[in-house]
């Protein structure tokens, strides 16, 4: 066992990896009460705004490809540093040819390939720096991070863009990055935990295709994949519901949005207290319930404002059980790749995001019903996935309802 369970818990990885990882999830919900504002200001319809959602979380995932091999060879530090970089650039773009949806376009793009770094960073920071079940504490806070930006970023968002401008949201955005830059800048230490290494392509490609087909890799980081969908695809959707059929502007609707963060905050607190006494195989069913009761109030229940935050928030709290498990189960095999190996997870999870659910918003889930069936569908795979993993555990010899795949029983 490693030196680290027998140590207190350290927290300042854990805050650094949040301040990381906030930058990324800020650009991919901040924007979304502006959307129906963005849409009439340049005469666009619902399907080209979206578009700067997908291209966002298109360019966010792709580049981690990238980024998690390169930061796992040089170091974490110099990543932060070039990925922000193409960030504020991205930013600048937008600022200055706001009038140009074009430059739009381009400018989200070059956003979304400098906050691939983000995501990456937050984790193998974690992963640098904890392990076990001090990784799974980690990953359960910093899940607040990961999952409640998007929902609370609106707020402001919605805020700024009503009493200001949209134009306005992206010079918050700017100054935000600056801080952030600066606080990093100053304060962030390389947390690599062995000497830095050359970068070769063509190992990474070559790693690259042997963890796509690994079934630990693929089915631990799925439950995610699901779950990230369900929320990017409930964001891009409520803007139009609750502004263009229930009326609120869009200071109200970011106001309402700071609820669904309660779920997040709910179902972090609960993983802490029933990873004591379930295995995380339990937990996770018990996610996948939450999800489906979510669904099933959706398809009942008439459109309301209530109904939409309530079934939304409850899928926040399946979020907040499932996350920190599914990122401790990828990661926790893989302390030399975890750059790489948390590069192909969220590459795949912003692809998914970014090119399905802008499908699925534009032809499918345009109603409170389709969004409850959308639940249900989703709850439906990952049952899949956890009896799917169940039964490989079962082929090697190990009794299903074990916490096997907690890091330490892995490399045992």
């Amino acid at each position: 066992m490693s030196k680290k369970h027998n140590k207190s818990f350290n927290k300042t990885p854990m805050l650094l990896a949040m301040m990381i990882i906030a930058t990324g999830q800020v650009g991919v919900s901040i924007y979304l009460p502006s959307l129906p504002l963005i849409s009439e200001s340049l005469s666009i319809g619902h399907a080209d705004v979206q578009m700067l959602v997908t291209l966002f979380l298109v360019g966010f995932g792709l580049s981690q490809l990238f980024y998690g091999p390169l930061s796992d060879a040089i170091g974490r530090r110099p990543v932060f540093i070039l990925g922000q970089g193409v960030y504020l650039l991205g930013t600048v773009l937008c600022i200055a040819l706001n009038e140009h949806f074009t430059a739009l376009e381009i400018g989200r793009l070059l956003q979304g390939l400098g906050a691939g770094s983000a995501s990456v960073l937050g984790r193998s920071v974690l992963r640098d720096s904890y392990d076990g079940k001090q990784l799974t504490k980690a990953l359960s806070y910093i899940s607040v991070t990961a999952s409640v930006m998007p929902i609370i970023a609106p707020v402001f968002g919605g805020w700024i863009a009503f009493h200001l401008s949209w134009e306005a949201v992206f010079v918050f955005v700017l100054i935000y990055l600056v801080a952030i830059f600066v606080l990093g800048w100053f304060i962030l230490p390389e947390t690599l935990p062995y000497q830095p290494r050359p970068f070769q392509p063509s190992l990474v490609m070559s790693n690259y295709a042997k963890l796509m087909v690994n079934p630990q890799v693929i089915g631990s980081a799925s439950y995610n994949w699901i779950s990230y969908l369900g929320a990017v695809v409930t964001l891009s959707l409520f803007p139009f519901l609750m502004q263009h059929e229930l009326g609120l502007t869009a200071a109200e609707y970011g106001s309402v949005m700071i609820i669904p963060s309660a779920g997040l905050m709910m179902g972090s607190v609960s993983l802490n207290i029933l990873n004591r006494f379930f295995s995380t195989s339990w937990i996770l069913f018990l996610a996948i319930i939450i999800m489906s009761l979510s669904g099933l109030w959706l398809m009942m229940t008439e459109m309301t404002v209530f109904n939409l935050l309530f079934a939304f928030t409850w899928l926040t709290v399946a979020q907040g059980l499932s996350f920190p498990i599914s990122i401790s189960l990828l990661l926790g095999p893989h302390k030399e790749q975890a750059g790489a190996v948390s590069a192909l997870s969220g590459s795949i999870q912003m692809v998914i995001a970014g090119v399905f659910g802008g499908y699925l918003v534009e032809q499918w889930v345009t109603t409170q019903d389709s969004l409850g069936r959308f639940y249900l569908m989703s709850a439906l795979i990952m049952v899949v996935v956890l009896l799917m993993s169940q039964i490989r555990r079962f082929g090697q010899g190990v009794s299903p309802a074990s916490d096997v795949e907690t890091p330490s029983r892995v490399r045992e």
